[in-house]
């Protein structure tokens, strides 16, 4: 009787790694002594994803190529404008003999990749790849609502993803459902996950190809459609041809699934006890150059881990953050969900309520100090708007001062004028005064 395969109960060791987990990269950077400028990593995975994820040695071809195309449109486009002001052979004979024009400065708006770091990509000593990862098996459901992808790690071990589409009239998004551990120590007794024991974290590289793998298979959908559209409106004339375009742009606003557009990590393993990759993850998913998600899109469900959801509260509040219960009191929570011994229910809520006011404090915080994330054209708004403001202000404060002086001016009136009366009345009432004294003492006399 043949024996059952044994279960690995570890990670294996990362070879080759996975180029999208931005700690791994800088280390051996750091290791081969490749400096890169402010900027110049990010560039690399904006290309990276532009290009849809070629193989490394493919980006740096495509790179190459893409930079001397630049240069020969810019050299075309000095050509014309010589052309165009009249410039001749003279001037190519003056300019001929110059030093060529850097690289760099070709296109100032764009980074340059240093060589040395296009060669590390490119060379197979480098043990990096672009996918570490690969689809053992999709599974859609008969409604094509979902689709369960069964993903293999180098090592053998297998995670699971899930793609959900919600198609509405008002507006239609695709939603992602993402592993962070390879099993999950956390022993809950309905799941399945819970039964295996926790095997690993994955990296962080790892979370972010299971977007890689979505978004592969929901783009290829989209082209798929379009093409069958295409067909369709070809075969049926110029008028039906018509039609069907129009009804194409109304279907593709109601059903915009080519991108992921939720992500929600309720997969395999609990998120929180991988917190490094996991915020490595959601920082990656955020970023504008890449996945370009909003940030109430991407929620992180634990079943319950009050110091990393506080931590979480401090690194990345603007996630949104779920709480699984599955009880409705503590004493039944506690015989399904192990950990809930050691996190009573009335702490979580606490903890979720502060992670959910955390954001709002915060924009309210900036809103009062003034915050330096606002955008350019939002900072000079402000600035006329202060300038603005100002020159009321300061305009208020003059006619304060002229309607101050006016008053001023007219109270000095008013006394000069109480003293120039005050003087004529008391004049002829002390005489008067003076007079009876006078004829008291003539009495007296007599």
């Amino acid at each position: 009787m043949s024996k059952a395969p044994k279960i690995k109960r570890h990670r294996d060791k990362l070879s080759p790694k996975p180029i999208l987990d931005r700690t791994l990269l800088l280390a051996a950077l750091e290791e081969r002594n490749i400096q890169l400028k402010d900027g110049q990593l990010d560039t690399f995975y904006q290309l990276l994803h532009r290009q849809h994820y070629p193989s490394l040695p493919e980006f740096v071809e495509a790179y190459y190529r893409n930079q001397d195309k630049e240069q020969d449109e810019e050299k075309s486009k000095k050509k014309k404008q010589q052309e165009e002001n009249g410039e001749g052979e003279e001037k190519k004979e003056e300019t001929q003999y110059l030093p060529l024009k850097n690289k760099i400065a070709v296109n100032k708006n764009v980074r340059q990749l240093p060589k040395s770091f296009l060669s590390f990509l490119a060379s197979p000593s480098s043990d990096f790849v672009t996918l570490t990862t690969q689809i053992q098996s999709a599974h859609t459901s008969i409604d094509a609502t979902t689709t369960k992808l069964a993903v293999q790690l180098q090592d053998g071990h297998t995670i699971e993803s899930v793609i959900m589409r919600h198609v509405s009239p008002e507006g239609s998004r695709a939603t992602l459902c993402v592993s962070s551990q390879v099993g999950c120590a956390m022993g809950c007794t309905f799941c399945a996950t819970g039964t295996m024991g926790i095997r690993g974290n994955l990296w962080s590289g790892e979370i972010l190809e299971q977007l890689v793998h979505a978004g592969k298979i929901l783009a290829k959908e989209a082209t798929s459609t379009e093409v069958k559209l295409q067909v369709k409106s070809s075969n049926e004339g110029k008028v039906r041809d018509k039609t069907r375009k129009t009804t194409q742009k109304k279907n593709n606003k109601e059903q915009q699934l080519s991108l992921i557009r939720n992500i929600v990590f309720m997969g395999m393993g609990e998120p929180l006890n991988n917190y490094n990759n996991v915020l490595l993850a959601c920082q990656a998913m955020l970023n504008r150059k890449f996945w370009n998600l909003s940030a109430k899109h991407v929620t992180v469900s634990t079943v319950g881990v009050i110091p990393k959801m506080r931590k979480l509260t401090q690194d990345l509040p603007q996630v949104s953050l779920a709480l699984s219960l599955h009880a409705p009191n503590q004493p039944m929570r506690t015989e399904i969900v192990p950990t809930a011994k050691q996190y009573p229910i009335e702490e979580l809520v606490q903890a979720l309520d502060d992670h959910m006011m955390a954001l709002t404090k915060q924009q309210i915080l900036n809103s009062r100090n003034g915050s330096n994330s606002k955008p350019k054209k939002q900072k000079k708004k402000k600035k006329k708007k202060d300038r603005f403001v100002d020159a009321i202000e300061e305009e208020e404060n003059k006619n304060l001062l002229s309607i101050q002086e006016k008053r001023r001016a007219s109270e000095a009136a008013k006394a000069k004028l109480f003293e120039t009366i005050d003087s004529k009345i008391m004049v002829p009432f002390t005489n008067k005064k003076n007079r009876e004294e006078e004829d008291k003492k003539e009495e007296n006399m007599e």
